[in-house]
């Protein structure tokens, strides 16, 4: 009886610390990863020229590295729908990958759904990112190393866009 007793307590104690380890990853905040997106095969991510980061959960971060594609330049544009810039520059950022193969896009819209009807400058995504205007741009070369950001990404960004604009006649 008094090894029956002994298994019981190893049981017991086996079975609560699973459960306490279960309990411990439920608690803590869900992967920065956890959004549809991530579970695209690579092969699937990597052709997608234009790819929002994370449509379904707005406001969530996402681990940007994951997403650049090796052999393209991999532009990453932070924006809100609020910024009022983004929602009339998206299509340009998809004609733009459309006209040029050695482009990708990866999005991140910083607003949570259920915040105010603005800019979510407390966002998960911005928290301690720095970021102070959007949209933010960041440009990341073909063998993803960070090449441009802020201002400077910007206006390559701008003059990316502006390139796929045909060239107005002389009066």
């Amino acid at each position: 009886m008094n090894s029956l007793i002994r298994k019981n307590i190893v049981v017991h104690a086996f079975v609560a610390s699973v459960l306490a380890l279960g309990l411990t990853a439920c608690s803590q905040d869900a992967p920065a990863d956890d959004v549809a997106v991530a579970k695209m095969p690579l092969s699937e991510m990597q052709a997608t020229s234009y790819l929002p980061l994370n449509p379904d959960k707005p406001g969530t971060p996402v681990t940007i590295q994951n997403y650049l594609v090796p052999g393209k330049f991999t532009l990453v544009q932070f924006f809100s729908p609020y910024d009022g810039v983004s929602p009339g520059l998206e299509p340009q950022l998809i004609q733009l990958t459309q006209a040029r193969n050695d482009i990708a896009v990866r999005t991140v819209n910083v607003n949570r759904p259920e915040e105010q009807q603005g800019i979510d400058w407390q966002s998960p995504v911005l928290e301690g990112s720095g970021i102070q205007k959007l949209p933010y741009f960041q440009i990341y070369d073909q063998s993803r190393n960070l090449r441009a950001q802020a201002r400077p990404a910007y206006e390559q960004v701008s003059q990316w866009v502006q390139s796929l604009q045909p060239a107005r006649e002389p009066y």
